[in-house]
This record gives structure tokens, sequence and C-alpha cells, in this order.
């Protein structure tokens, strides 16, 4: 409970920064902030709710990030799934198409076997392509990764991390994102992550847009109770800032 409290602030917190960042212009900020929820009632009743924001300042060739989402599934009065994401990254420019990477990150995912997982990133990051309407980028680098299972204990994880990401815009209204990131495990070669999401974003006005996502996450050698793939997808309103 104490995680998801957290979580939810870190997500306001995300969000009133993006309207400071509205409300004063000089400073290069750069903010988004999406929720979207879903509720039936009769013979089932269900409700699902998410929420996702992120952040970022710029200054000189240095870029810092904030991001947090949260999903949350009730069906019939009980909890079907939980989980939440928050972190930060920081971005410094060596050239127009090269930059270097550090991260950290905190998530939770109980319904998927872990309580929390806490990732420290490092690497390069490097633009294929650098226009206006279309961008795609690659990552390489390392991670270290903890995570606490719920079935209690501790793994400590050496990864490698491989990204690319591809955005587009189709025409004034409409664009297309892809990613997808594939992590090799030097401690356990069996224990891979991959994760991959495509996405369609439909601008209503200069701020507020409809965006549907499909994210397809994947665990070759997944914890006690927890799943091999879990796929979800949302339809939210989005708001840039």
């Amino acid at each position: 409970m104490n995680a998801v409290r957290f979580t939810l602030t870190s997500l306001a917190f995300l969000f009133s920064v993006s309207v400071m960042a509205q409300e004063n212009p000089p400073p290069p900020w750069k903010g988004e902030a999406e929720a979207g929820a879903i509720v039936v009632s009769g013979n089932n009743d269900s409700e699902s709710y998410n929420a996702k924001a992120k952040t970022e300042y710029t200054v000189d060739k240095n870029l810092y990030a904030a991001f947090g989402r949260y999903l949350k599934t009730n069906s019939l009065g009980v909890e079907s799934a939980r989980n939440w994401e928050i972190g930060v990254r920081f971005e410094h420019q060596l050239t127009d198409y090269l930059s270097l990477y550090v991260g950290q990150k905190s998530e939770s995912d109980i319904f998927n076997g872990y309580l929390q997982r806490d990732s420290t990133d490092a690497g390069l990051k490097y633009f294929l392509i650098k226009a206006d309407e279309m961008t795609w980028t690659f990552e390489a680098g390392y991670r270290y990764q903890k995570t606490l299972p719920t079935v209690g204990g501790v793994t400590h994880d050496n990864l490698g991390r491989a990204y690319t990401e591809f955005n587009k815009a189709l025409d004034k209204t409409l664009s297309f994102k892809y990613w997808v990131e594939y992590l090799p495990n030097f401690t356990d070669s069996d224990a891979y992550l991959a994760n991959t999401e495509a996405s369609l974003n439909i601008m209503l006005n200069s701020i507020f847009s409809l965006k549907l996502a499909y994210l397809l996450q994947y665990q070759n050698m997944p914890p006690a109770g927890g799943k091999y793939t879990t796929t979800t997808t949302t339809m939210n309103l989005v708001a840039k800032f």
C-alpha cells in the first residue's frame, strides 16, 4: 500500500511539474501526462484505472527526465492486476547524434511474481534518423537489477540492454511509435527479458490527444507465481505541455 501511495504521489508531482513548466515558459521543460479508466457494472462488475506521466528538462547538452506509471484492475470486487513504475534518467549529449545516459527505476507487479524490482542503467544512445517528422534511436548499455519475488528472498542480476525506438508522424494529427527492448542476463543466461510496445497517437488539439497502445512484456524465467508473457492494451487521454 505504501508503494501504491508513493507511486500515485509521484505521478501527481510529475503532472504538477508539467503544468508549472507550461505556466513558466522560459525553462526548457517538456511534459506529458496520460490517464484512462474503464468501469463496467451489471452482472460482472469491473473497473480498471491507469495513469502515466513523464517530464524532461534540457539545459545545454544535458537532459534530466522523470517518469512514472500506475495500473490497477478489480473484477467482482477482487483485485486482478496492479503494477507501477517510477524512475529518473540523465543524458549528456556528446555529438548531435550520440549521447551518454544513466538511469534508475523501481517497479512492482505482484501478479507477475515480484514485489519490487530496482534497476540501474548506463549506456550510449545513438540517433539513426533525426528529422522533424521521423526519429529512430538505438541504445546499448548495462543494467544491474535487484528483484524481490513475492515468495520471499532476493535476486541480483547483471544484464545487457539493447533498445530501439522509432517515431513517425503519419500526418498532422496522427503519429506512430514503436519500441523494442532486449535484456540478456549475464548472471543466468536463461533469465533474459524482452519488452515491446506499439502505439498510435491522434491529436485532438495542440495539447490533448488520444493514444492507443499495446505493450508486451516477456520474462524467460519468471518468479514463482509469475507468467512468461504479460500484455496490456490501453486507450488513454494524453496531455502534452
